[in-house]
């Protein structure tokens, strides 16, 4: 990969560091493993699926020469998880863990796995497990109970990886309805790593929250450019609907399917996230097929709310209703699994469960997204419910 030796950007060093030590030694087990995790690290900076491939080949090879190396399942599970391969890098992490049990690494892979594979009791474990042997950011980050602690754990340094617990922490702000602590946190995690595509995503998330969708349109324009991610672009495309901009809308919503079809030469499973952008943009039957393979492969609270709405969006209520109950299990607060509950309810005549759930949605941030304001707003006008204004 070219890159500029001299970057100010210690990812880019990283991968030049390890590519000349590689043009000496080729085989240097070391070099290789060094240079899969900067390409690892390049695409949570930049969302260049194409790096996948090429930190694949190298653990690839790997892997069939040091089998029971600690680095080298390590970065072989962050790779699964990343292509969303979960049973995968659940298998790994269990190997992991099993061969260093004191590695709290080893362990936040395994974590990772259960909490997309639905297995929340393992994961809890786990998660306690690698907080005992070492309670820093990667532990911390993983209780969402403890993000901001997670934050002080980083030591108050910069980086990616402080940015992108910083930003989470946002999202967790958000979600509750703190829109202004919402914005104090982005605005950490730019200071942390400027220009942290995430991290703008989120401001831009407030102006939609705060009313402003065209404004977040706008803001998500150069996030998009920079981090071509389908989420950030249908993001955008549901901000300029909501803007009355259809033109630009459809560009914005022709580009998911572009990057759908990237990623998925690049090995990454996207089945989940398309699932859910099919059923809320006309999606036809094909979206219930994909839904049901999303939440097979990864059977997670998301999973259930996806394949519950897909469900929803054609007609199955009944069956709508048990995945949305699974999703909901656990007793999420989150706005949108909500209001997928509360549509699912009134659409099955149950006015008292449907009132219950859009309150919660009411109280937290009833414009979680532009795309569905319009709908939070006109199901609490049809159960007769008071909708707060911005925050």
């Amino acid at each position: 990969m070219a890159v500029d030796a001299s970057s100010a950007s210690p990812t880019d060093r990283a991968i030049a560091t390890a590519q000349a030590r590689l043009a000496a030694a080729p085989r240097d087990s070391q070099g290789l493993l060094d240079l899969a995790r900067a390409f690892l690290q390049k695409v949570r900076e930049t969302g260049d699926p194409t790096l996948y491939s090429k930190a694949g080949g190298i653990l690839h090879d790997l892997a069939r020469r040091t089998p029971d190396d600690l680095g080298v399942l390590v970065t072989q599970g962050t790779l699964d998880l990343a292509l969303h391969r979960f049973g995968e890098a659940r298998r790994v992490g269990r190997r992991a863990v099993r061969l260093f049990p004191d590695s709290p690494e080893a362990r936040g892979v395994l974590v990772d796995a259960d909490n997309e594979l639905g297995l929340y009791a393992e994961a809890g474990a786990q998660t306690q497990a690698m907080a005992d042997l070492r309670p820093d950011l990667a532990s911390l980050s993983r209780a969402s109970y403890a993000r901001s602690a997670a934050v002080e754990a980083g030591g108050g340094g910069g980086g990616e990886n402080v940015a992108y617990v910083q930003a989470q922490l946002g999202t967790l702000l958000l979600t509750s309805g703190d829109t202004s602590g919402a914005e104090a946190a982005y605005a950490s995690a730019e200071r942390s790593f400027p220009g942290f595509a995430s991290a703008r995503a989120g401001r831009a998330a407030v102006l939609v929250a705060r009313g402003q969708p065209g404004q977040a349109a706008d803001a998500l324009e150069g996030v998009v450019r920079d981090q071509p991610l389908a989420l950030y672009a249908i993001a955008r495309g549901d901000d300029l609907a909501a803007a009355r901009r259809p033109s630009e809308a459809a560009d914005a919503y022709a580009l998911v399917r572009v990057l759908e079809r990237l990623f998925a030469a690049n090995g990454v499973d996207v089945d989940l996230e398309l699932a859910l952008f099919d059923a809320d943009h006309g999606g036809g039957p094909g979206a219930l097929a994909r839904a049901r393979r999303g939440e097979r492969a990864r059977p997670s609270a998301f999973g259930h709310d996806v394949l519950a709405w897909a469900l929803y969006r054609t007609g199955r209520l009944d069956e709508a209703a048990r995945e949305s109950d699974r999703a909901l299990s656990l007793g999420s607060r989150d706005p949108l699994l909500n209001f997928h509950a509360a549509a699912i309810s009134v659409a099955r005549g149950d006015r008292a469960e449907a009132a219950s759930r859009l309150g919660v949605v009411l109280a937290a941030n009833p414009r979680m997204s532009a795309g569905s304001a319009a709908d939070v707003a006109a199901l609490a006008g049809r159960l007769g419910l008071p909708l707060p204004g911005p925050r």
